[in-house]
């Protein structure tokens, strides 16, 4: 398969490549899961797939796993695209939802592009800031050379002095010594009408990189009560 194929098959789901890594020994040993293309190739490659930004959230809250009121909506949407795109590609997808064990994603996705640890945790990128996630992995063998990968990044961190992610949340869920997710539910869970509830998380919100990209209200409400009933 060429780059080329697998971004158009993308973009009708809005949906982009994230970058790619050749598998080597050590990566197929911890691929523990049954997948088939393992032993038919010995020169394979992983693509990460994505959003950036809302650029999926059209597509996504207008299919029927959005609006059906089955647990998982994203999940089961990003595993059906997938499994569409691994017949018309003869390829294997991978899911970070999958497991134990899981996949290794943030790894993967600094072995991908230029990405760096944010304060908060989350992948930042120099472009994109802290709007952009992966929805699940391709394994494939690539008809050509790989892409140049992107250098590792100079975390845009650094040089933010004020550094507002870790100042912003109104129950300073987020400190240099982590997250403290128990605290942050609770907090959601009881202030029904706060900033967080209403617009998205305030940390993740303050970060000045990337700003262009945050997401939509829409899809910022569809993930902070996925994660409300998850904890």
């Amino acid at each position: 398969m060429k780059v080329v194929d697998l971004e158009l098959a993308l973009k009708p789901y809005g949906l982009h490549s994230r970058g790619f890594f050749a598998l080597n020994e050590s990566d197929i040993v911890t691929l523990t899961q049954p997948i088939s293309i393992l032993a038919n190739n010995n020169n394979l490659t992983i693509a990460l797939v994505g959003n950036i930004g809302s650029s999926f959230w059209p597509h996504f809250s207008s299919a029927a796993e959005y609006a059906d009121g089955m647990p998982d909506p994203l999940d089961r949407w990003s595993k059906r695209v997938a499994a569409q795109l691994a017949k018309e590609l003869d390829i294997s997808p991978l899911f970070p939802s999958d497991g134990p064990p899981y996949f290794p994603f943030q790894q993967w996705a600094k072995r991908a592009e230029g990405l760096a640890q944010s304060p908060i945790g989350l992948l930042i990128s120099s472009q994109y800031g802290l709007w952009h996630a992966y929805r699940f992995a391709l394994i494939f063998a690539l008809d050509q050379a790989l892409p140049e990968l992107e250098p590792a990044i100079d975390s845009p961190c650094i040089s933010c002095t004020e550094q507002p992610c870790l100042n912003t949340c109104p129950v300073g869920a987020f400190t240099s010594n982590g997250y403290d997710v128990s605290k942050c539910a609770e907090y959601l869970k009881l202030s029904i009408s706060s900033d967080c509830n209403r617009q998205g998380c305030q940390a993740r919100l303050s970060c000045p990189v990337g700003t262009e990209y945050r997401y939509v209200d829409a899809q910022h409400l569809f993930h902070l009560q996925a994660f409300i009933r998850a904890h």
